[in-house]
């Protein structure tokens, strides 16, 4: 079954849905078209039967953790959400890996002279890139407390307590290296599944957004059978049986992976897993409804050479959203050397206003769209005097 956040459904997402008749429940609870709708109240009948479970949406935690608590499922999304939980229960694999949590009054009172900066600091509970920065020395770190209240002020008016905390936050060291994100499942005998492999470009060492993932036929020659068997060791700390992940990682330069987080029953968001469905023809919710597993040698074999790329423009954070807002999208299309698909994301979904899948032949198209001020190609509609 889905839990789904109709806010914002993506077009291969809701093809796959209505093809396999999967049972759904609106955690908005609008009326949308479907035969296999379930009600809230339903859900703890539903979950009972039903093996496969995923979202759409972090905001659905709320539904699992009201109608499937004790499940181990659940349990074991809880203790992903809650990056230090995550990181007590890694520290099994990763001894030394620098970490500790406060409170907002706590951040500041720690003694900054002891921290082996950078450090990364964020909420505990978290989504996206809100709250989240990179932090060089003592001085920097002021000046990040200087803005964090107001930062997660704005974000705890788009998103609930269960996608991110306000109060709690960690701080641990900065993982070097080459960023990827995978979007898998684990199979009835606890074993990886990948349905695809993306790396991640930034602006500089203080960018933390998700602007830039991107793919290709070397990527997946290089790094899907490395990365798979380092997945493939969380098995030893966990039951993950038919649970989806979203996992975000880093390659050191001795080739040691660590996660730097791992999303819970749920693939990529605002559309962003389906970069392999464009890249390679792999959709990620046919195969895990279906419990099947991705042709890689053939899917390798038959790829072209280019760069397949997602990005997302986006508001600014601490931007009020409204429909005052005019999106320039034809002067934004033009941006691109080679659009896939262009979507307009509506206004109401959130902090996106649109999602562009692309392919480049190099990654300077990805540098030039890392340069990009999104906010350029937005403009306040002018009020209208009597």
């Amino acid at each position: 079954m889905i839990l789904l956040d109709t806010t914002y459904i993506s077009p291969l997402l809701s093809e796959t849905l209505y093809e396999k008749d999967i049972v759904m429940c609106d955690i908005q609870q609008k009326e949308i078209l479907g035969q296999n709708l379930v009600e809230q109240h339903d859900l703890e009948n539903v979950f009972r039967s039903e093996e496969l479970i995923i979202m759409n949406s972090e905001e659905a935690f709320q539904l699992l953790n009201e109608f499937h608590s004790q499940a181990n499922i659940t349990k074991v999304a809880n203790l992903f959400k809650n990056k230090v939980d995550f990181r007590k229960c890694l520290s099994k694999i990763y001894p030394h890996f620098f970490f500790l949590e406060a409170s907002m009054r706590e951040l500041h009172h720690i003694d900054t002279e002891i921290l082996p900066y950078p450090i990364i600091l964020k909420p505990s509970i978290g989504y996206s890139s809100v709250g989240v920065y990179r932090i060089e020395n003592k001085h920097e770190y002021q000046r990040v407390l200087e803005n964090l209240v107001s930062t997660m002020q704005s974000g705890s008016e788009n998103y609930s307590s269960d996608v991110l905390d306000t109060n709690s936050f960690i701080i641990e060291s900065y993982i070097e290296g080459q960023e990827f994100a995978v979007d898998l499942y684990f199979d009835d005998n606890n074993e990886p599944v990948l349905l695809n492999v993306f790396s991640r470009m930034f602006k500089d060492e203080k960018d933390m957004s998700d602007r830039i993932y991107y793919t290709s036929k070397q990527i997946l020659a290089d790094y899907l059978a490395p990365i798979s068997a380092f997945i493939a060791r969380l098995n030893t700390l966990f039951d993950l049986r038919k649970m989806p992940l979203h996992i975000e990682l880093r390659m050191q330069s001795n080739g040691e992976f660590i996660p730097i987080e791992i999303n819970p029953l749920r693939f990529a968001g605002i559309g962003t897993t389906e970069l392999g469905y464009v890249a390679y023809g792999v959709n990620p919710y046919h195969h895990f409804f279906e419990q099947s597993k991705p042709d890689w040698p053939r899917l390798i074999q038959a790829m072209d050479d280019k760069i397949y790329n997602f990005t997302c423009a986006e508001f600014d954070h601490d931007l009020k959203i409204d429909s005052n807002f005019v999106i320039l999208h034809d002067q934004l299309k033009k941006q691109f050397d080679h659009i896939l698909e262009y979507r307009h994301i509506p206004l109401e979904s959130g902090s996106t206003f649109a999602v562009i899948f692309y392919s480049c032949d190099s990654l300077e198209q990805n540098n030039h769209i890392l340069s990009l001020d999104f906010m350029s190609f937005v403009e306040k509609k002018m009020a209208i005097s009597n």
